[in-house]
């Protein structure tokens, strides 16, 4: 998996995931939150305190996202 994060501007930044974009990690002063579609995991940024704290909650949501098993979803 090729994770690479894209600054938009000072409040904005996408990762991508082999060239496809995964989400947005919004920053503002209330703190941070990961836009993200279907079929991308929540992710609970509510106790991050930094941006690379927060792309690292990210990163590790989507890595544990590549190695569920997709017939576990189902239950």
């Amino acid at each position: 998996m090729d994770l690479e994060w894209k600054i938009v501007d000072e409040h904005h930044q996408e990762v991508f995931i082999d060239q496809h974009v995964r989400g947005l990690l919004w920053i503002t002063a209330a703190g941070f939150s990961f836009w993200h579609s279907y079929p991308n995991p929540a992710v609970d940024l509510s106790r991050v305190k930094t941006v690379e704290e927060a792309k690292k909650a990210v990163e590790t949501a989507l890595r544990m996202e590549e190695y569920k098993n997709p017939a576990d979803t189902d239950k």
